[in-house]
């Protein structure tokens, strides 16, 4: 086995266990962590660009800022105000398109690996050459030494 071969084999199979370890991990977590943390949870206000909520085909905001919008419990019915609703987003798909750059280097780095240990797994190195060219620059070796006093 030639120092080539063997290096395409070490190589090639260590980048190709490397980014196909990470493709895995990348697709084996969890979606449903990227919710925003409760203790910061977003005011009313705050993912307007993300989402509208509407009662009764007018909006949320506007309900609370008329003060129409109460809570009743047992001690009676209040008004909520605008600090009184936070929000959590889903923030999986911005994570996820974040995530695509990488994914694409690993899927590339993964393919040329698997090419590279494929050919030195297979043996389809280019063929050895050897230091001496034969008669008339055929490339082949003849059996004689140049020096016939040796």
């Amino acid at each position: 086995m030639t120092w080539f071969r063997k290096h395409l084999l070490i190589f090639g199979g260590a980048l190709f266990f490397m980014s196909a370890l990470q493709i895995v991990r990348c697709f084996g977590q969890p979606s449903d962590i990227w919710w925003t943390p409760k203790a910061i949870a977003l005011p009313l206000a705050g993912p307007s660009d993300r989402v509208e909520v509407y009662v009764r085909g007018v909006a949320l905001r506007d309900h609370v800022e008329a003060g129409r919008l109460q809570l009743v419990t047992d001690s009676g019915a209040t008004a909520v105000a605008g600090p009184d609703i936070r929000l959590r987003v889903n923030n999986w798909d911005r994570i996820r398109a974040e995530r695509i750059p990488v994914l694409l280097g690993h899927a590339a780095a993964l393919g040329a690996s698997g090419v590279f240990f494929l050919i030195g797994l297979l043996g389809w190195a280019p063929p050895r050459r050897s230091g001496r060219a034969g008669p008339a620059g055929t490339g082949t070796q003849t059996g004689a030494h140049p020096n016939p006093n040796v």
